[in-house]
């Protein structure tokens, strides 16, 4: 596997494990001033938010966030190629083993965090050493230029990746153990001129995922790279596998090498410099004894890094062009406050009128801009349809129910429309009108479960629980309500209807008990929508449990009630019998605090004596 043609040639994203804003928002600017058509990054899998705003150029938009690994929709696994793990040390192995376990065809990955535990990094090793690509632990990423950027390599700022002109590719392959020194190198490769091919930060813990030897094989091999610039540091013995390679000739592209930590010489001691291997412990160890093994196998390998310097401006020239975006563009971005979009299109305003004649609409029209506003998709006929047959039947219900009596009531008492509306809307609740979306939970979780519907009402109601959806006061067996008639026939177009066929079940089992126990109208709209959703829509169970979640089922009975409410507070207004008040022989008084005028009178005379003015009393 060549896998820096496969990048070049592919358009791979990456999925983010944790959350590190800054980094993400630099990998999009890269992409952007590469080119590219889509962002790079897909989603996030952090915290317990479902998305997060970023800019693509100066488009604000939505990343999608999730819980974890698994939850990942199928729809990402064909491009789903590189993971960019930002999690703290000791959640490293678990979630780099999950995204892997997910993403089997992924080609690699980069591990932001340091002191990984070292059992966790010789794991990480043993199982993705030889078949990945994972730059770290402990770096800043993974970077081909004009195509792949992961983490924080070559900068987080557009300055930055401007300077470093990472949209365009060139012919020298930076590589270092340093972070901080993998992003100097690139900047130092573009002053004197030249472009980097790629780079890659080994990283600087103890244990690093990828060998120097497979990142020195892969500039060897790849026809993009024609030069190499490497840095290292006193301690461990990465720089003894370029000497195994250079001795070998398997390494024969030029490479230009500086081990920094000469210093450690000036101590009494062997110091720890930064990086967890960045340590002598040996003779052989040492800056100076690795800089002239280097140059004794054949490499460039400078005393001091400005000679370094120098050396870089003898490799290659590539071919430069200039950045394609003007990042000036980009630099006074601002976040928005709240993220929405247009629900209606203001600007494509239906004619209903041409010419002096009705022009013909969609059928189930306002039943179908409804649902597609509050779905944020589009919708089918039969969709709109059962919505359109739910709004007519449950736009009212007489005047006697909770929230039509709160309405008049408010009406009465002289407030306005939105007052009335309010009041009756805030009736709405598990005992009125709020059951659809618990009758939706309860049909999901029978289905899902897969248990018998005598064992589930057995299961759902001990100890008193009701089950919404079931039972009706004026309905019954041999009674039953027209509206579930009506609607129940929806089952009759659909290929399959499991929650329909469950719901019924149920209702089977709850009118052997009593016969109000029938299902009732807010059960039979649950049913029959999340079989239409289901089947009409592609909805997943996941997204049918997000909709449920929401509380989306209510918003059925929501809709057209509200239509319902207001035409009671109009009749109110128009008929302006003015306020309401409960005639007192409708009130039910309990005995024992019900007090006549003469025993009233008695308890006052017994707390404060008798009050006359007859004689001169106050």
């Amino acid at each position: 596997m060549n896998i820096l043609k496969d990048i070049r040639e592919g358009n791979d994203g990456s999925i983010v494990l944790g959350n590190h804003p800054g980094i993400v928002q630099s990998i999009l600017d890269f992409d952007y001033i590469s080119g590219k058509k889509e962002p790079s990054v897909m989603a996030l899998v952090a915290g317990t938010r479902k998305a997060q705003k970023f800019f693509f150029g100066t488009q604000e938009f939505l990343l999608p966030c999730f819980k974890s690994v698994a939850a990942v929709p199928k729809s990402y696994d064909t491009r789903a190629k590189w993971m960019l793990n930002v999690q703290s040390g000791r959640r490293t192995l678990e979630s780099t083993n999950a995204f892997f376990e997910r993403f089997p065809a992924a080609l690699g990955g980069h591990i932001f965090a340091e002191n990984v535990p070292e059992l966790h990094a010789l794991e990480l090793v043993e199982r993705f050493g030889r078949t990945h690509v994972i730059a770290g632990p402990s770096g800043v990423g993974i970077l081909v230029p004009g195509y792949l950027k992961l983490g924080a390599i070559g900068g987080v700022g557009l300055e930055q990746l401007e300077q470093g002109k990472l949209a365009d590719p060139g012919a020298i392959a930076v590589v270092a153990t340093s972070g901080g020194m993998t992003n100097e190198l690139i900047t130092s490769v573009v002053r004197a001129g030249k472009r980097v091919s790629f780079s890659l930060c080994i990283g600087g813990d103890r244990f690093p995922v990828t060998s120097l030897t497979d990142v020195l094989t892969m500039a060897e091999e790849d026809d993009a790279t024609e030069g190499i610039v490497y840095f290292g540091e006193l301690g461990g013995s990465d720089e003894y596998e370029i000497v195994a390679l250079l001795k070998s000739g398997k390494l024969t592209k030029p490479i230009v090498c500086y081990v920094a930590g000469v210093i450690d010489e000036a101590f009494d001691e062997h110091m720890q410099f930064g990086h967890a291997k960045a340590l002598v412990a040996r003779a052989d160890e040492s800056a100076r004894a690795k800089r002239d093994a280097l140059a004794e196998a054949g490499a460039i390998a400078p005393e001091t890094f400005t000679a370094f310097l120098k050396e870089i401006e003898k490799l290659p020239n590539s071919v430069a062009r200039d950045t394609l975006v003007d990042i000036k563009s980009l630099m006074n971005r601002q976040k928005s406050i709240l993220s929405t979009r247009e629900v209606v299109d203001i600007e494509a305003v239906p004619a209903f009128v041409e010419g002096g004649k009705l022009v013909q609409q969609r059928e189930n029209g306002f039943a179908a801009s409804a649902l597609e506003a509050m779905l944020g998709r589009d919708v089918s006929d039969k969709t709109a349809a059962l919505v359109e047959n739910i709004f007519e039947l449950l736009l009212d219900h007489g005047g006697n129910v909770s929230g039509a009596v709160n309405t008049m009531i408010t009406a009465r008492a002289g407030k306005d429309m939105v007052s009335s509306l309010a009041s009756g809307l805030l009736t709405v609740g598990p005992r009125f009108g709020g059951a659809v979306n618990e009758a939706a939970r309860t049909w999901r979780e029978g289905v899902a479960s897969g248990k018998a519907a005598p064992n589930f009402v057995e299961e759902k109601t001990r100890g008193g629980n009701l089950l919404l959806g079931i039972g009706h006061l004026k309905y019954r067996v041999g009674i039953p309500d027209p509206r579930v008639a009506a609607l129940a026939e929806f089952a009759s177009i659909l290929k399959k209807h499991p929650h329909y066929d469950f719901a019924r079940a149920i209702e089977s089992v709850t009118t052997g008990k009593n016969g109000n126990l029938i299902l009732n109208v807010d059960g039979v709209v649950a049913a029959l929508l999340l079989d239409m959703l289901q089947e009409e829509e592609g909805y997943s169970d996941a997204e049918l449990q997000e909709l449920i979640e929401a509380e989306f089922f209510n918003a059925l009975f929501i809709i057209p009630r509200s239509v319902g409410f207001i035409a009671h507070f109009l009749e109110q207004k128009r008929n302006d019998e003015g306020l309401f008040r409960l005639p007192e022989e409708l009130l039910f008084v309990r005995k024992d605090e019900k007090k006549t005028k003469k025993e009233m009178s008695r308890q006052r005379e017994g707390l404060h004596g008798v009050i006359s003015f007859r004689d001169g009393g106050l």
